[in-house]
């Protein structure tokens, strides 16, 4: 059974978050959309942390080896829909909405200045009774991941990243941004149009290749979520006080997400760990990034997908989930 709507569960505090109640609305009912869509029966369960109330999706059986899915900024839960059947055959999937992000958590931003997403993340499985998982996190989700590595190695069991930020430095897709994303004369549905493959990456792809099929609903949480959702206030550089952005806060935010960690931090990443990339990567040169790793950790399992972009699970989900599954059962042990 599929749980109540989105719409339902949200109250004013979450209108916080969003340009407008209307835009709440928007959002709430492509989420509820979207979770019809997923083709395994799942379940809608809300803990309790000090981050204020987790939302997630549940399936799988419920003896299966713990798997908790992190998405990124401005997604949610739902977008793992072509996970989630595959996973469950073999997991309990817990697929995570990070507090203060589009979904249904509380809408309380976590900091990317300190432990913030760590110990949430760890607050999740203690509150769920959990020692130890597999955890799979795409982009700032998986920088997420790869902070409980290095802070609580002992709490994660193997750990996917997809697309990591943090690994070694970005570079941030000015042009797309400014000329497509940033175009308030663009209404949703126009924008969701023009965020395709061949637009976000085409400076990318070769020029008598073939990228795979673009998932669309990414295009329409994008456009949705840049419409109608406060990212201000979500990366909390939005000061109350003046009622305007925070520059400083701004650039730092800007550093932490186009920056490397220190390598002696990548260094100390200790799990299991497989990280995949797309060939056609807008934010990063995949090949460098796989050959820095593949130095600073000799133990991870890096891998490019041919045909994928920034979201290797959205463009090319079956290969994607064939090898992420392929490295979770290898050598697979109870926890």
């Amino acid at each position: 059974m599929h749980s109540s709507s989105a719409s339902e569960t949200m109250d004013q505090n979450h209108l916080y978050l969003y340009k407008s109640a209307e835009g709440c609305r928007a959002i709430t009912e492509w989420y509820d959309g979207l979770i019809e869509q997923i083709s395994v029966p799942i379940e809608s369960r809300y803990i309790q942390t000090r981050f204020g109330a987790t939302h997630m999706l549940t399936c799988g059986k419920g003896g299966a080896p713990p798997l908790f899915l992190v998405q990124g900024i401005g997604c949610s839960s739902p977008l793992w829909r072509n996970q989630l059947p595959e996973l469950a055959e073999h997991f309990r999937v817990h697929a995570l909405d990070t507090p203060g992000q589009p979904g249904r958590s509380a809408p309380n931003p976590l900091s990317f200045f300190n432990d913030d997403y760590v110990q949430w993340l760890i607050e999740v499985l203690n509150v769920l009774n959990i020692d130890r998982a597999d955890f799979i996190g795409i982009s700032s989700g998986a920088w997420q991941i790869m902070q409980m590595s290095v802070h609580s190695p002992h709490r994660i069991n193997k750990m996917v990243l997809l697309s990591p930020i943090g690994l070694s430095r970005a570079r941030l897709p000015w042009k797309i941004w400014f000329n497509r994303i940033m175009k308030k004369s663009m209404t949703t549905d126009v924008l969701e149009n023009e965020l395709t493959t061949k637009s976000i990456n085409k400076a990318r792809i070769r020029e008598t290749g073939s990228f795979g099929v673009f998932d669309r609903q990414v295009a329409r949480s994008i456009a949705l979520c840049t419409r109608h959702f406060r990212m201000d206030r979500a990366l909390k550089i939005y000061n109350k006080k003046t009622g305007r952005i925070s520059y400083r806060r701004a650039f730092r935010i800007l550093k932490r997400f186009l920056l490397s960690e220190p390598k002696s931090i990548i260094r100390r990443i200790k799990p299991d760990c497989l990280i995949l990339f797309g060939e056609n990567e807008i934010l990063f040169d995949p090949q460098k990034v796989a050959d820095r790793i593949n130095k600073l950790v000799p133990k991870a399992e890096v891998r490019i997908i041919e045909g994928a972009g920034h979201g290797c699970i959205y463009d090319q989900p079956d290969e994607s989930n064939r090898r992420i599954i392929e490295f979770l059962l290898k050598d697979q042990h109870s926890t």
